[in-house]
C-alpha cells in the first residue's frame, strides 16, 4: 500500500492537488450525511456546514505532519478544528455531562476531560512505536477513546472523521470514507468498543479509497495530465489483486 501511493503521489503534483480537491468535498459530505444531512436536498444552512467542513479539513492537512502528538498541540488542534465545523459556536472543552441519543456508553464528565485526552495522547504515542499494533487498529482505539471522551457539546464525530483521515494519510494510507451504508456497523463498533472491527471497517474504507485514487490517477493520466506516470503495471496488478481477493 504504501510503496503504491508513493507510486501515485511522487513527481505528479496536478494529481495530489486534483485528488485533494475531490476528497476533502467527499469527506466533508459523507461525514455530515452521517448526523442525517440530506445531500439530495441542501439548503443554506447545510451549506455553511459543508464549508465549515471543509475549512476544518484544509486546515489539519496544513498542519506539519508528525507520527506522534504534542498533547498541548493537540489539544489546541481539537479546538481549532471544533471552532471551524461549528462555525465559532464552540471553542472549549464542554462543561456539562453529555448525553448521546441512543447510546449507553458513559462519556467522560467535564472535570476529567483534560485528564482522558493527556493519557489518549500518552497510549497514542505509545502505540505509534508498538510493533505489535498495526495503524488501522491504532487508528480505531484512538478512535473510540476520542469519542468516549466526547470532549465537545457537539460536533466530536464530524472532528474524530477529520483526525482519522488526517492520522492514515500520515502513515501513508489512503483517506477513511465512512459511508451510510457503513453507519450501522460504524456506530455500533464504537458503541461496543470493538477496536477489532472498527479497524476492519476503516482497513476496507481505506482500500476502496485506494481503489478511487487510482481511478482518477489513471483518467488524468489518459487526458495527458500526468506529468510523469511513475504508477507502473505491476504494482496496479498487485492493488487489482488485493481488492479482488477482499471482494471474493
Amino acid at each position: 500500500m504504501i510503496k503504491i501511493l508513493n507510486e501515485l503521489f511522487d513527481k505528479n503534483n496536478e494529481f495530489r492537488k486534483r485528488y485533494f480537491d475531490n476528497i476533502k468535498f467527499r469527506l466533508a459530505l459523507s461525514s455530515l450525511s452521517l448526523e442525517n444531512l440530506d445531500k439530495d436536498s441542501l439548503n443554506s444552512l447545510e451549506s455553511i456546514q459543508i464549508d465549515n467542513q471543509l475549512q476544518a479539513i484544509e486546515y489539519i492537512f496544513n498542519l506539519k505532519a508528525c507520527k506522534e502528538y504534542n498533547y498541548i498541540e493537540f489539544n489546541n488542534i481539537l479546538c481549532d478544528l471544533i471552532k471551524k465545523v461549528t462555525n465559532g459556536e464552540y471553542s472549549e472543552f464542554r462543561k456539562t455531562n453529555a448525553i448521546v441519543n441512543g447510546s449507553k456508553v458513559e462519556r467522560t464528565s467535564p472535570e476529567l476531560i483534560i485528564n482522558h485526552l493527556y493519557y489518549l495522547i500518552n497510549d497514542y504515542n505509545y502505540w505509534v512505536t508498538c510493533s505489535e499494533i498495526d495503524d488501522f487498529e491504532r487508528e480505531a482505539m484512538f478512535h473510540i477513546r476520542l469519542l468516549h471522551i466526547h470532549p465537545f457539546e457537539d460536533g466530536n464525530g464530524r472532528i474524530a472523521r477529520i483526525i482519522l483521515t488526517y492520522n492514515l494519510s500520515k502513515f501513508n494510507h489512503a483517506p477513511c470514507i465512512i459511508n451510510q451504508e457503513d453507519k450501522k456497523r460504524y456506530c455500533q463498533y464504537i458503541e461496543e468498543s470493538n477496536t477489532y472491527e472498527l479497524a476492519k471497517l476503516f482497513k476496507e474504507c481505506s482500500e476502496k479509497e485506494m481503489a478511487n485514487m487510482i481511478a482518477l490517477y489513471n483518467k488524468m493520466n489518459d487526458e495527458g495530465l500526468i506529468e510523469y506516470n511513475n504508477f507502473s503495471e505491476i504494482e496496479q496488478a498487485k492493488y487489482d489483486n488485493i481488492i479482488n481477493e477482499r471482494n471474493k
